[in-house]
C-alpha cells in the first residue's frame, strides 16, 4: 500500500512541530530548576528581613516554611514540618503563608512553593525548593 506524498509531507510537518514543543518543554523545565538552584545559592549568607514573625530567628537555627494552601506538594510537606517542630527544640519554626503574605514572600526571594529557608543567627544558610522528606530536612537541620 502505498501512502500518497503529500500524506507523508503533512506526518513529517506534525512531527517536527511535535518534536520542537518536547523540546522546548524540556528546556523551559530544566532552565527553571537551574535558575532557582541559582537564586537559591545567591540566598545564602543574606539576612533575614526584619518583620516580627522572624524575631524569633535571628538567634540560633530557625526554618522558614513558605507554603501555599492550594499547593500540592505542600499538604506532603506539612506534617513534616510539623513533627519536627515539635520533636527539635533548639529549632525556631515559622509558617509563612504566599497567598495571605505575598510581599513577604518577595522579600525573601521565594520562586516557589514548598519552600524551606534554614537559618542560623538570622541569615541564610540554606534554601530548599520543592518537597523534600523528614531525613532531608533532619540531616540539614543538624
Amino acid at each position: 500500500m502505498d501512502i500518497p506524498e503529500p500524506l507523508l509531507k503533512v506526518a513529517a510537518i506534525f512531527f517536527d512541530i511535535v518534536f520542537v514543543l518536547v523540546v522546548a518543554y524540556v528546556v523551559l523545565v530544566f532552565g527553571i530548576r537551574i535558575y532557582w538552584a541559582y537564586r537559591s545559592k545567591r540566598m545564602k549568607g543574606q539576612e533575614i528581613p526584619d518583620v516580627p514573625e522572624f524575631v524569633r530567628l535571628k538567634k540560633g537555627k530557625g526554618v522558614i516554611y513558605v507554603h501555599s494552601p492550594n499547593c500540592r506538594p505542600c499538604k506532603f510537606v506539612d506534617p513534616v514540618v510539623k513533627k519536627l517542630s515539635k520533636e527539635l527544640k533548639g529549632v525556631s519554626f515559622v509558617k509563612v503563608n504566599a497567598m495571605e503574605n505575598p510581599e513577604l514572600v518577595r522579600r525573601l526571594g521565594v520562586l516557589a512553593t514548598p519552600s524551606l529557608i534554614i537559618t542560623e543567627n538570622g541569615r541564610v544558610k540554606e534554601v530548599l525548593i520543592g518537597p523534600v522528606n523528614e531525613g532531608t530536612l533532619r540531616e540539614k537541620l543538624k
